[in-house]
């Protein structure tokens, strides 16, 4: 890398590091470019020699948080022997994952248009999706694993579960977010606890009714 590459990384990564640190305090949609440059010690049009939008940057920061999450994702496939010890270090990725990276999550899941056809989109959307169907694809081949193993339900369909699968864990991770007192109170579990119990709920669903380790 040039020194000329370094620097601009360098520039690109205060950016970066100032948004995410208002979209994690404000949202980001309450955050603007104005803010960002302030937060950033940098103006706003060196801002925009870097990034053409606020948009542009949200990209930035869940392309970089969904690459990491594929490589956790994928070691804790690749580490263990056991199907089930191996979902179960997965679950464990995704809830620190988003626990670590509130912003990464709410633009991954509410944000990012998944229905605008992939022609139609920046380069930065295309590579976010691209990464997205490449975990997803991942996940399908572990369970198509587990089924081969005698684990796994094997009229589920791989795809359709890796879907289903999100949709329930990501809403598990909203509320226990959400409901983190209550559930001190009420239940006498963290955070943690509550979302490890619904992933272990959701295992139950697409096993073969077996107990589980």
């Amino acid at each position: 890398m040039s020194k000329k590459q370094a620097l601009t990384e360098f520039h690109r990564g205060s950016i970066l590091a100032a948004a995410e640190r208002l979209f994690a305090a404000k949202g980001t949609e309450k955050t603007t470019m104005d803010d960002i440059a302030r937060e950033s010690e940098y103006s706003k049009a060196t801002l925009y020699v870097y990034f053409q939008s606020k948009e542009e940057i949200v990209n930035a920061i869940l392309l970089s948080s969904m690459v990491l999450l594929q490589k956790k994702i994928q070691a804790a496939v690749e580490h263990y022997g056991s199907w089930i010890q191996a979902y179960d270090a997965v679950c464990d990725a995704i809830i620190r994952f988003y626990g670590d990276n509130p912003t990464a999550y709410d633009t991954a899941i509410w944000e990012v248009p998944v229905n605008v056809e992939p022609d139609k989109m920046d380069k930065g959307l295309r590579d976010i999706l691209q990464v997205g169907d490449a975990t997803n694809a991942m996940l399908a081949d572990f369970l198509r694993r587990g089924a081969a193993e005698g684990v796994v339900r094997i009229e589920l369909s791989p795809n359709e579960t890796v879907l289903l699968f999100w949709a329930a864990l990501s809403g598990m991770v909203r509320m226990a977010d959400s409901k983190n007192g209550y559930m001190g109170r009420s239940l006498g579990l963290s955070r943690d606890e509550f979302l490890r119990h619904g992933a272990r709920m959701l295992l139950d669903a697409i096993t073969k009714g077996r107990t589980v380790e």
